[in-house]
């Protein structure tokens, strides 16, 4: 994609529209797939998503994934997409200077800026992705919340 096709895509596509596009999030999009969270990332309020490069998920186990496929784990996997999503959009530069964003899991990601910009202790592999309702950070692990982490850990 050259710049004016990404320019073009910002005003056009949402945030779920561009990370299908991109062929990055192609892991992460699958567990978006019909999630109620998929369906707000769609619509008009404004969101930022530190979404998962599809390298990230290379490192859980096939058992991980597959509990937060299963129907019944339903609930856990709201929660752990819920906690990649934070309502409003926020650049990079504006991240810098936070030390931490309420996600619409309803719990804070912790924002370190230690030579390195890391949200959650994950790595920002690209940033500033634009869509039209929102932004998209490119971060190089998926994002478990505490109290979840030890339920998906297989």
């Amino acid at each position: 994609m050259n710049g004016l096709e990404m320019r073009q895509e910002a005003q056009t596509f949402s945030i779920i529209e561009v990370a299908m596009r991109c062929g990055v999030f192609r892991s992460f999009t699958r567990l978006l797939e019909g999630s109620p969270l998929e369906q707000e990332l769609n619509g008009e309020a404004s969101y930022t998503l530190f979404a998962p490069a599809d390298v990230a998920f290379a490192y859980l186990s096939a058992e991980t994934i597959d509990q937060l496929l299963h129907a019944e784990n339903q609930g856990i996997l709201a929660d752990v997409l819920g906690y990649h999503a934070v309502p409003e959009k926020f650049m990079a530069t504006q991240l810098k200077n936070l030390s931490s964003l309420k996600t619409t899991f309803g719990e804070d990601l912790i924002i370190t800026n230690t030579g390195e910009l890391r949200i959650d202790g994950a790595r920002l592999l690209q940033t500033d992705i634009q869509a039209r309702n929102g932004v998209i950070h490119v971060i190089d692990r998926l994002l478990l919340p505490v109290e979840r982490a030890a339920v998906t850990s297989v």
